[in-house]
């Protein structure tokens, strides 16, 4: 097994001569084995132990056991302890993943100064990953199970299985201590590891050696879909800033929508249902709203839009003066009226008559049911409608302010003003205001 060791290790480190390691090392068979390997090879290497003081005494006897690791040398030893039943009271998380989300933040944390970080999943550990998957329902990336190497962090065990280990311990007389909690069938995956894996093995001695193969299929299968997926991204996805637009004729034309749309956005909280459910809704009216846990789609005329969730409306905002305006990011300039005055046409700017403005002042979203009368135009026109006139997406709206002066529309801000408040021969002072 050493020498294979050796060989696996280098696939994730080529440069393991050089590099400087972090074991990530709790005390069992697995993680001492690793650390023992990496003495016999005579790397660079220090250790990381997490108390998180879930077994009482137990926990704390693994910590001095790894503390005093007897084939250790010069390698320093860290140690974290956490308080987890504590921290997982304020969080809706099982303790299990609370104890991996602070084990892996702290790994990143101390590993900046380390070329890789070290973790002790072997073969089996790696087939308990990918049944755990299918029962809970994956697709071909959960086939792949635990990666060989994600960032720093490296997986160099990962082809051999818990015998190959448990073997090599035996032959090097390696102590470890054992985890009373793996052999209790009230987690989940323990129930895999002690009963599933166990009647697997019977119907197949080589079932963890047939479950790695598999893995790596999937994965070099994995690798192929995603390079298909992304032709598919590059013709129907147009992102801009903090939002994406699927074209939906494009998304029509495509033989596998349902799974093309999958994988586009499931990365960003969407089920497989909510495809479902978006894929029916394309021959529907605008406006039909799809909301993940992080991101809001929402179906527009020509494209899907979506946008990571925050509150786009804007509260009623009310303004006593024009130095408060100010405050409120808008810059405003006074003039006096000149015959020869030209307005400059641009959307961001406009020119206000100041006898006409009537304080307080509101900036405000806009509503059903507003209407303005654009500048150059004596009659009045929906707000609605001149939206969708210029042609802007329903997310886009909910952005949009509004300036207004006793419930009349001054400005939709940054796209037109109100033809009511313009400068003309009787103004005397007027107001240039910029947003």
């Amino acid at each position: 097994m050493k020498e294979q060791f050796y060989q696996e290790l280098l696939l994730s480190a080529p440069d393991a001569e050089t590099a400087k390691f972090l074991l990530t090392v709790s005390g069992g068979r697995d993680s001492v084995v690793l650390a023992h390997l990496f003495v016999s090879f005579q790397l660079n290497f220090d250790i990381a132990h997490c108390n998180f003081h879930l077994r009482g005494e137990e926990s704390n006897k693994e910590m001095t056991f790894v503390q005093k690791l007897p084939f250790l040398t010069n390698q320093k030893v860290f140690v974290k302890e956490f308080d987890t039943l504590q921290i997982q009271q304020n969080s809706n998380k099982s303790i299990e993943m609370m104890a991996r989300e602070l084990r892996y933040k702290w790994f990143e944390e101390i590993g900046k100064e380390y070329d890789y970080i070290v973790t002790a999943h072997h073969a089996n550990d790696n087939a308990e990953t990918i049944i755990l998957n299918l029962l809970r329902g994956t697709g071909l990336r959960g086939m792949c199970g635990i990666p060989q190497k994600n960032g720093k962090i490296i997986r160099p065990l990962l082809r051999f299985s818990s015998s190959a280990i448990e073997k090599y311990s035996i032959e090097h007389k390696i102590k470890y201590c054992v985890d009373s909690s793996n052999l209790s069938n009230d987690f989940f995956r323990n129930k895999i590891r002690n009963k599933v894996i166990p009647e697997l093995e019977k119907i197949n001695p080589n079932c963890i050696e047939i479950f790695t193969k598999n893995s790596q299929i999937f994965l070099q299968q994995t690798k192929f879909f995603d390079a298909q997926i992304q032709q598919y991204k590059n013709i129907s996805w147009n992102e801009n800033e903090d939002r994406v637009c699927i074209s939906i004729e494009k998304l029509k034309k495509i033989e596998y929508p349902e799974l093309i749309l999958y994988e586009l956005i499931n990365k960003m909280g969407f089920s497989i249902f909510d495809v479902q459910k978006i894929l029916k809704s394309l021959d529907s009216n605008s406006g039909k709203r799809f909301v993940s846990d992080t991101h809001l789609l929402i179906k527009d005329r020509n494209c899907l839009i979506i946008e990571k969730k925050k509150e786009n409306r804007i509260e009623e905002i009310i303004i006593h003066d024009m130095d408060e305006l100010a405050q409120y990011g808008f810059r405003i300039e006074k003039h006096l009226y000149n015959p020869n005055f030209e307005p400059v046409k641009t959307k961001d700017v406009i020119y206000v008559d100041a006898q006409k403005l009537s304080f307080p002042l509101t900036i405000r979203s806009w509503k059903n049911g507003d209407f303005f009368y654009p500048f150059g135009m004596k009659t009045k026109k929906k707000v609605s409608d001149f939206f969708t006139d210029i042609k802007i997406d329903i997310l886009e709206k909910q952005k949009v302010k509004i300036l207004s002066s006793q419930n009349q529309i001054v400005w939709i801000v940054n796209y037109r003003a109100d033809n009511r408040f313009r400068v003309d021969e009787c103004t005397e002072f007027y107001y240039q205001i910029s947003d």
